[in-house]
C-alpha cells in the first residue's frame, strides 16, 4: 500500500520560473520527496542517476528542451514514471494535441484550482506504485495461486483474489468454460482462514436432482433405493471449510431451494432424516451463464441470487488476454516436462505468433490440451508455425466449426426476444400488465424480463 511520506519515492519538479519552483516545492514537500529542475536537461541527468522517481511536474515552454521533447526522453528511460504537464501557455501546441500525441498522465494549467494539481500528483504516485507493483502481483499469483498471465485484466482478478481471501464473504466467480474459475475458487480458499480445513468442488450440471441433493446433504441408509447405508454430504464433509459449486446456473429450482435454507439459516437436512444439522462453511460459486437471464425465464431464484451475490469476480476469456498466451505456453511446456516426463520442445516464435491469431473457444484448458498434443506428436524438437496450423486444421470438429452458428443464434434469439418486447410496450403505452398479456406472461416475469434485457422504460 502506498504511503505519501514514504521517502523512497520521489516527484520532480520542472519550471525555469524559479517563483513557481519554489511555490510548488512548499506545496509537496510535506507529503512527497522533492527534486528541482530549470530545464529539460536537467531534468534528465536527475532521472539518469536516480531510480526513485515516481512522478514529474513539468512546464512545456521552457528554454533549450522544451517539456515535450523532455516527456519523450522520460518515456524512453522508465515508462511507467507518471508525467503531469503543469503549463501556462503550451508553445506551438495545443492541449487536445498533447492528449493525442504525448498521452501525458495529466495536463494541469497554471491557475487552475491548485487541488486539481494536488489530485493529479496523487493519483500520478498510485498509478506508478500500481505499474511497479505489477511484477509482484503476477509473481504471487503464480507462486501462491497457481495462476499465470501479466495481462492488465489478469492483475485485477489477483488483486480481487487478495481482497476476498482476507474476509469470509461468498463469492460468484463469472466466466466462460475452461477458463480456469475453479483455481480462482482454490486460490481464494488456501490464501483465506479457512486453508487449514477442507476445498470441496462439485459441478452441478448432468447431474439429477435427486443425485445432487444426496451429495449436497447426504443420506440416511434406505432413504432411496439404492441407499445401502449412511453418506455423508459435501456441506457435513466441508464444515469449517469451504463449498465451492460449479455451474450454479444449472441447478434446478428445487435444490435451490435448499441451498437458500443452508445461505439464511447454516442448517440443513440429510435426506430420509428430519433431525436438521449444522453447517459452517464458506460458498463460492461459478457459472458460464447470465443468471439475471435465467431468472428472467423463471429458471433461477431471484432471492437466491440476492444471497449469492457478495463479490463478482468476471474472469476474462482467454481471447481477451492474448498477450498472456507466450507465458502459458512456457509454463505449460515447463510444466508437462517435468511432471509428465516428456522431452523438451521448443516453440518458435511463428509458433507461438500462430497460437495467438486463434480464439480458443475452449480458452485455458484447450491451449493446455494443445501444447501437450504438440508436445506428444511433433517428431522435431522445434515446433514450427506449420506444425500448429495443421494441427488445428486436423483437430477441428464439426461441433467446434458450428460454435460460432451457435453463439449467433444465441444473440439472434436475444435480439428477437427483446423486440418482442419492445413491441408489446410500445402496444400497451408502456403498462407492463397489459404487455404481459399480450405476450402471454405473468407480470412479475415480464418485468424480469426487462432488467435481464436492458430495455429502459420512459
Amino acid at each position: 500500500m502506498f504511503e505519501q511520506n514514504d521517502e523512497s519515492l520521489k516527484i520532480l519538479l520542472v519550471d525555469d520560473d524559479a517563483a513557481v519552483l519554489n511555490m510548488l516545492k512548499e506545496l509537496f514537500r510535506k507529503d512527497y520527496s522533492v527534486l528541482q529542475a530549470e530545464s529539460g536537461e536537467q531534468a534528465l541527468q536527475y532521472l539518469n542517476n536516480d531510480g526513485d522517481i515516481a512522478v514529474v511536474v513539468m512546464d512545456i515552454k521552457m528554454p533549450g528542451m522544451d517539456g515535450i521533447a523532455a516527456a519523450r526522453q522520460i518515456r524512453a528511460i522508465n515508462p511507467d514514471i507518471s508525467v503531469v504537464f503543469h503549463t501556462g501557455y503550451p508553445g506551438e501546441y495545443d492541449e487536445e494535441e498533447i492528449d493525442e500525441k504525448e498521452k501525458p498522465f495529466d495536463y494541469i494549467e497554471k491557475g487552475e484550482p491548485i487541488v486539481k494539481l494536488m489530485r493529479a500528483v496523487r493519483n500520478g504516485f498510485e498509478g506508478y506504485i500500481l505499474k511497479r507493483g505489477g511484477g509482484a502481483i503476477v509473481q504471487t499469483a503464480e507462486q501462491l495461486y497457481g495462476m499465470v498471465g501479466r495481462s492488465a485484466v489478469m492483475q485485477q482478478v489477483y488483486r480481487l483474489i487478495s481482497k476476498v481471501a482476507a474476509c469470509d464473504k461468498k463469492v460468484v466467480i463469472l466466466g466462460e468454460t475452461g477458463s480456469g474459475k475453479e483455481l480462482v475458487a482454490q486460490a481464494i480458499h488456501y490464501n483465506s482462514g479457512r486453508r487449514e480445513a477442507r476445498f470441496v468442488p462439485f459441478s452441478c450440471n448432468y447431474k439429477s436432482p435427486d443425485i445432487i441433493e444426496s451429495e449436497l446433504f447426504g443420506h440416511t441408509r434406505g432413504a432411496f433405493t439404492g441407499a445401502v447405508e449412511t453418506a455423508f454430504g459435501l456441506f457435513e464433509y466441508a464444515d469449517g471449510g469451504t463449498v465451492f459449486l460449479d455451474e450454479i446456473g444449472d441447478l434446478d429450482l428445487v435444490t435451490q431451494g435448499k441451498l437458500l435454507r443452508v445461505l439464511e439459516t447454516g442448517q440443513f437436512q440429510t435426506v430420509g432424516s428430519p433431525i436438521p444439522k449444522k453447517t459452517n462453511i464458506r460458498l463460492i460459486c461459478a457459472t458460464h451463464r447470465n443468471l439475471e437471464s435465467l431468472i428472467a425465464t423463471n429458471h433461477f431464484r431471484e432471492d437466491l441470487y440476492y444471497r449469492l451475490r457478495g463479490v463478482m469476480i468476471n474472469l476474462p476469456p482467454l481471447r481477451e488476454r492474448k498477450e498472456d498466451i507466450p507465458l502459458l505456453v512456457e509454463r505449460f511446456r515447463d510444466r508437462l516436462v517435468m511432471n509428465d516426463d516428456l522431452n523438451y520442445k521448443i516453440f518458435d516464435p511463428s509458433a507461438i505468433a500462430a497460437f495467438m491469431e486463434f480464439d480458443w473457444p475452449g480458452n485455458v484448458r484447450q491451449l493446455l490440451d494443445t501444447v501437450e498434443s504438440h508436445m506428444v506428436l511433433t517428431d522435431s524438437d522445434i515446433i514450427m508455425e506449420a506444425d500448429v496450423r495443421s494441427y488445428m486444421t486436423r483437430n477441428r470438429t464439426p461441433e467446434e466449426d458450428t460454435k460460432l452458428t451457435r453463439r449467433d443464434l444465441a444473440r439472434r434469439m436475444r435480439e428477437f426476444k427483446r423486440q418482442c418486447v419492445i413491441e408489446a410496450l410500445a402496444e400497451s403505452n408502456n403498462n407492463i400488465s397489459e404487455a404481459a398479456r399480450l405476450l402471454g406472461l405473468d407480470r412479475s416475469n415480464l418485468k424480469r424480463m426487462i432488467r435481464a434485457l436492458n430495455i429502459q422504460i420512459d
